[in-house]
């Protein structure tokens, strides 16, 4: 009979890792810890491509997610009316830029904005955002595949 205090249950790993007292070293394996998790995670999303929807034309990846203004997705809408929910990125290789860098109707202070363009199919799929001191995509949510999660 195995007493409930020698028997190791990690709930989030999902993993019985042995018995501590009969056998210290030999089966204990230590609890995954929060900065192996973020390695793990990280590793996850560096694997994860980002596609354009409409010809499935690699544009960035998940480890390229940025933070503008505290946040990686905003809602906005365009002078007409159109609403967008775009999720920004550092970069965007499978991206082309189009048109003359403007700063009107920008949804971001202090940056200057161009078409995002996919490079395989030359579908809208946002815009490129650059300032004096750097530069990010914002792209169009729904018009990308394989973004997983949302947060």
């Amino acid at each position: 009979m195995i007493s409930n205090n020698r028997l190791f249950l990690k709930a989030k790993s999902k993993t019985i890792v042995g018995f501590k007292n009969r056998f210290p070293n030999k089966f204990y394996i230590q609890p995954k810890t929060q900065e192996n998790t973020k390695t793990l995670e990280n590793t996850e999303k560096k694997k994860e491509q980002i596609i354009c929807k409409f010809c499935g034309h690699h544009i960035t990846l998940s480890q390229d997610k940025i933070y503008i203004n505290g946040q990686h997705q905003h809602v906005f809408m365009n002078p007409v009316g159109v609403v967008y929910e775009i999720v920004c990125f550092s970069s965007a290789n499978g991206c082309v830029q189009k048109g003359s860098p403007t700063i009107n109707y920008s949804w971001f202070r202090g940056y200057s904005w161009r078409f995002a363009l996919c490079s395989g199919c030359f579908n809208h799929l946002g815009w490129f955002y650059q300032s004096v001191h750097d530069s990010f995509y914002g792209l169009i949510y729904n018009h990308l595949s394989n973004l997983g999660v949302r947060s």
